[in-house]
């Protein structure tokens, strides 16, 4: 049983930092946005692909129906530039609590 419950936190846990990068996903456009579990995983891709740069800000908006977050950073050499994330698989989904409403 506790191999079990370990195995669920670790998958849990994986799906919720999933970055999705494929078909040319770069977050340079809505278009190649790259596709997000969590606002964790916004953070490790721009950490992996633009180490040591700076966040400047995170807005969250739409585009074509689906949710976006797009968040400004400047990479360690001085460039600013938009990264797009598209978060339509977890932003406001239903809950619970939308039921006791």
């Amino acid at each position: 049983f506790l191999m079990t419950a370990v195995l669920a936190v670790m998958l849990a846990g994986c799906a919720a930092t999933s970055i999705d990068t494929s078909g040319g996903r770069d977050g340079s456009s809505f278009n190649k946005a790259v596709i997000v579990g969590s606002v964790r995983a916004e953070y490790l891709y721009i950490d992996r692909t633009w180490k040591d740069a700076k966040i400047g800000s995170q807005v969250v908006t739409e585009n074509a129906g689906k949710t976006y977050d797009v968040v400004s950073i400047t990479t360690k050499e001085g460039a600013a530039r938009d990264v797009y994330f598209d978060i339509s698989s977890f932003y406001r989904k239903k809950t619970y609590a939308d039921d006791l409403k």
